[in-house]
């Protein structure tokens, strides 16, 4: 869980040399009773944002059939564009209402703004009911991309 809660490299590192240091020495290793309490509390929130999730794409599926559309994932897809780079640099360079209204006119509605444009990413992290993903550039592999080997 650490692992893929971990924001960058040297978090996945620390958490590999704490697991090597159990390995060592198992009886270094003390239960944080804490710790526990709020993996549980996160985990049960996940469920609960996952939840609602699930319920919005089945309101918006509803909504397409009702409307006979022949895509029932018409609603689902507004929004679902994945944000470049330059449209985050960009973004970063405005004013918190104007960053606002420039996500809103976009099509990035159902991404997380604030993982995106908040230092350390979103305080809800995996809890968050917004799509939490990286910003297209240069070096990101697409599935559309044909990969040789």
């Amino acid at each position: 869980e650490e692992c893929i809660s971990s924001k960058s490299i040297s978090d996945i590192r620390v958490v590999i040399h704490k697991i090597m240091k159990y390995q060592k020495d198992p009886s270094s290793f003390k239960f944080d009773l804490a710790k526990a309490q709020h993996d549980k509390e996160a985990l049960q929130k996940k469920k609960l944002e996952e939840g609602k999730r699930k319920r919005y794409e089945g309101r918006m599926i509803r909504k397409a059939k009702r409307e006979g559309r022949s895509d029932l994932e018409y609603y689902l897809r507004q929004g679902a564009t994945v944000p470049t780079v330059e449209e985050i640099k960009q973004l970063k360079q405005m004013s918190p209402e104007e960053q606002m209204t420039a996500w809103k006119a976009s099509d990035h509605s159902q991404h997380c703004m604030a993982y995106h444009l908040e230092n350390g990413g979103c305080k809800r992290d995996r809890a968050c009911a917004f799509l939490h993903v990286d910003a297209i550039g240069k070096n990101t592999f697409e599935e559309t991309n044909e990969v040789a080997g």
